[in-house]
C-alpha cells in the first residue's frame, strides 16, 4: 500500500507529532506500507496520483474557497484513493490566540470544516476533540500523541543534569501561550520574594528566543520582572531536540486557561513529562485531569487559585523526594497508556481497511 504524506507545513509539533513520527514508526515495523512525501500537492503529476492509495494531511489539505478545497479532493481521490485527515486542535480560535486575526480575515474556521466533511476518516487526539468533529464527519479515530524512542531525544540522559544541589522546574512551549502564563505571574512573584528558597530552586523558561517579544513577556512573568536571581533559559531547539530540555530540570509546570479551546487540545505536556521522568504542576482542567490523580502522579492547580502554584514549587523545592515520587508514578501512568506499539496496529488496520482496493 502505497501512503503519501504530505507536508504543507513541516518541521512542526504538528506535523512532527501527528505525521512523521507515528508513521516512522509504521514504515520501520510494518513492511507492507511503502512511503513517499511531498511538501505540495501542486508539485504532484497526473500519474502519481494513480500510485497513491491513501493522503495523509494534517488540518487542511490546501486554502481557498469551499469550492477549490472540494475540487483538489476530487483529484486526489480520482483513481480510487483515499483522504485521511488528522486534526490535534479546535478549528475554531478564542480571541487571545495569536492566530485569531487570521483565522477570522482567511475564514480558516469555515475551510478546515469543509476539509472534515469531505475527509474520507478523520484521525485525532482525544475524544474531546472527536466529539465535535463526528457532528461534521462520523469517521474518526483517535490516535494519541506518543513518543517514538527511535527519535533520540525521547532518552532520558540522566548525566546531563546540571547543578544537581538545586530543584529546578522549567517550562516549555510555543508563542500562543501568554495568557496561560498569565495565570502563575502572580505566584512566580511570591517565589521571588520568598528569600527562604534562595540558592535552593531554579526557575527556567524553555525554548527562549532571543529578539522575541512574546519570550520577553514569558521572562518577564515568570522572573518577576529579572528580580528572581534563581531564574535562567533555556534556548529554543528545533522539533528533533528541543524535549531533550528536560533533561535540565527536575519538574515542569503547565498552566492552561480553562477555555473550550483548550479543553479540545492533547495532553502532550504531561505525555512528555511523563516520558522524561519528570514530575508536574498542571491547571485543574481537560485535558489535563485525563491524567493527573492529584497527589497521586502530580499537582493539579485550581483555576484562580492565584498563590496556589507558589505553594506547589515551594512544596516540590523543600520535599524533592515528594517531586521525585510523583514524577516516577506519573513515567509509569504514560508509559502504559501512551504505547505507540498499541497504537501503531489501530493506524495499520486504519490504513489497511480504508486503502484503495486493488
Amino acid at each position: 500500500m502505497r501512503i503519501c504524506i504530505v507536508y504543507n507545513a513541516h518541521p512542526t509539533g504538528c506535523s512532527f507529532y501527528r505525521l512523521e513520527m507515528p508513521n516512522a514508526y509504521l514504515g520501520d515495523n510494518y513492511t507492507e506500507f511503502d512511503y513517499v512525501c511531498v511538501d505540495n500537492i501542486a508539485n504532484v503529476k497526473d500519474e502519481d496520483l494513480k500510485t497513491v492509495d491513501v493522503w495523509l494531511f494534517n488540518r487542511l489539505w490546501c486554502q481557498g474557497t469551499l469550492e477549490q478545497i472540494r475540487g483538489v479532493y476530487k483529484a486526489l481521490t480520482a483513481f480510487g484513493a483515499k483522504v485521511i485527515l488528522d486534526l490535534d486542535d479546535y478549528w475554531v480560535l478564542e480571541s487571545g490566540h495569536i492566530m485569531y486575526r487570521h483565522y477570522l480575515d482567511t475564514k480558516l474556521d469555515e475551510q478546515i470544516r469543509e476539509h472534515i466533511r469531505l475527509a474520507d476518516h478523520v484521525t485525532t487526539t482525544t475524544e474531546h476533540l472527536a466529539q465535535k468533529i463526528r457532528l461534521l464527519n462520523k469517521a474518526v479515530t483517535i490516535l494519541p500523541n506518543e513518543p517514538y524512542e527511535a527519535y533520540q531525544q525521547y532518552l532520558p540522559d540522566t548525566n546531563a543534569e546540571p547543578e544537581p544541589h538545586l530543584f529546578k522546574i522549567g517550562w516549555f512551549g510555543g508563542a500562543q501561550h501568554q495568557e496561560d502564563i498569565a495565570l502563575v505571574e502572580h505566584s512566580f512573584s511570591l517565589l521571588a520574594h520568598d528569600k527562604s528558597l534562595d540558592g535552593r530552586y531554579k526557575i527556567y523558561l524553555g525554548g527562549w528566543n532571543d529578539g522575541n517579544a512574546v519570550y520577553d513577556d514569558y521572562e518577564r512573568m515568570l522572573s518577576c520582572r529579572g528580580l528572581n536571581k534563581n531564574y535562567g533559559r533555556i534556548q529554543a531547539a528545533d522539533i528533533y531536540s528541543y524535549v531533550g530540555g528536560y533533561n535540565f530540570i527536575n519538574a515542569t509546570i503547565a498552566p492552561l486557561r480553562d477555555t473550550k479551546f483548550n479543553r479540545l487540545k492533547s495532553e502532550l505536556k504531561v505525555v512528555e513529562a511523563g516520558w522524561m521522568g519528570k514530575a508536574i504542576i498542571a491547571s485543574e482542567t481537560i485535558p489535563y485531569t485525563d491524567i493527573i490523580v492529584h497527589g497521586h502522579n502530580g499537582l493539579l492547580i485550581p483555576y484562580g487559585k492565584k498563590d496556589a502554584w507558589y505553594k506547589a514549587v515551594r512544596k516540590f523545592v523543600n520535599e524533592p523526594d515528594y517531586a521525585k515520587g510523583l514524577a516516577m508514578q506519573l513515567s509509569k501512568d504514560v508509559r502504559e497508556r501512551f504505547d505507540i506499539t498499541k497504537t501503531a496496529e489501530r493506524r495499520a488496520e486504519l490504513y489497511r481497511s480504508i486503502g484503495r482496493k486493488l
